[in-house]
């Protein structure tokens, strides 16, 4: 009988796995001994390739490269138990009325094409039984000002993986999407206001570290979790739940005096 949580010997394939959320799961899945093939446009750091892990370089906006990738793991490792898509990128925060064609093709190219290539080939390359897990934001459930481009992927990869859910279910394949607030990776810049404000948004009073997202990973890969599927989990440290009263009477004093200054 395996051990609960056991990811012992599972097949995987991550993308996005050189750095981030996507490296923090692969370092997570290589120790509780799952075989690990990383798909990104660099290799991981060495440390990662010497615990066993195999790279391959993809860009999963192509859809030539995803094939690829997808022969090679089942070459490699064997057909897939759990497959991670955690690859994605911001726009330029501009606003919707301001924005470029360029920078939202890019966006799209890589959040929804990307997604949409992993869900389209992936299941063919899997085991009945196994797990798919996306990655989603918080964005995807709540727009902000200058996020249009990046939300509106994200949201489609949220209905995308819903969509697989039902499609895949009567071959045991879960698939479900992690929706992360604000976490401290090269995707956000240390001078990004979020590393600021994220000790306000969140009910836990900080930004999430890449450590407080891979046990949500390994719990959906695990047979543990083999009767959820569909689902988003938000894990934003109360982001969405709601603000303290503290951070309330902040907003609301910072309004009276911009109202004061300009009567």
């Amino acid at each position: 009988m395996s051990q609960p949580f056991s990811l012992k010997d599972k097949r995987v394939l991550i993308t996005g796995g050189a750095s981030g959320i996507g490296l923090g799961v692969c370092e997570r899945f290589l120790r509780e001994g799952a075989r690990v093939l990383v798909v990104d446009l660099k290799a991981p750091p060495q440390a990662v390739l010497d615990a066993g892990a195999i790279f391959q370089a993809a860009d999963v906006s192509n859809r030539e490269q995803v094939l690829d990738a997808f022969k090679v793991a089942e070459e490699r490792i064997g057909k897939l138990h759990v497959l991670v898509h955690n690859a994605g990128k911001p726009g330029r925060n501009d606003h919707l009325t301001d924005s470029d064609e360029a920078i939202l093709d890019g966006v799209v190219a890589l959040n929804f094409y990307g997604t949409y290539y992993l869900l389209k080939y992936g299941p063919r390359h899997m085991h009945d039984g196994g797990s798919i897990i996306t990655t989603a934001s918080v964005a995807g459930l709540q727009q902000n000002e200058g996020f249009f481009d990046y939300s509106a992927t994200k949201a489609a990869l949220i209905s995308m993986t819903k969509t697989a859910a039902v499609e895949l279910g009567l071959r045991g394949i879960r698939c479900n999407a992690v929706a992360p607030g604000p976490v401290r990776t090269p995707m956000l810049p240390p001078t990004h206001v979020l590393n600021t404000l994220a000790k306000h948004l969140s009910a836990l009073g900080r930004i999430a570290e890449v450590d407080d997202l891979v046990g949500v990973y390994h719990f959906l890969a695990s047979d543990e979790s083999k009767y959820i599927s569909g689902q988003t989990l938000v894990v934003d440290g109360g982001r969405l739940a709601g603000f303290r009263k503290e951070v309330l009477e902040r907003l609301g004093a910072r309004d009276s005096s911009v109202g004061q200054a300009s009567a």
